[in-house]
């Protein structure tokens, strides 16, 4: 499978606008059959607005573990990793309350790629 690469370039991320059209290209790519991988080295600030428009919506329209499987993130500052996190939350919290914790999620996905590593 084809992974297709996205960097921002830009160090402060607050369009809702912009991250709705960055959504629907990673929607366009993986339903395409390709992974998405983000590279977010350059970002220092994100927006509750930006970050759950983006990575909010997606969780919610395909699942959290649709999103974790599809769309990788990296080079993220903690700061910029929380805003995520804690769109996603509050977006899958508003649909049900017993959704996974996404830490958990996240390193359950860790540890089965290190493990698929050491095979």
């Amino acid at each position: 499978m084809f992974t297709y690469q996205i960097k921002i370039a830009d160090s402060d991320l607050a369009s809702r606008q912009a991250a709705a059209l960055l959504c629907a290209q990673i929607e366009r790519r993986v339903l395409a059959g390709e992974k998405v991988a983000i590279d977010l080295s350059a970002v220092f600030s994100i927006s509750e607005s930006y970050a759950d428009e983006l990575f909010g919506v997606l969780a919610l329209r395909y699942g959290l573990e649709w999103l974790t499987d599809h769309v990788a993130l990296h080079n993220l500052k903690p700061f910029v990793f929380r805003a995520i996190a804690d769109a996603i939350r509050q977006r899958l919290s508003s649909r049900s309350p017993s959704t996974p914790d996404i830490a958990l999620l996240a390193a359950r996905k860790a540890l089965k790629q290190r493990q698929s590593r050491n095979i």
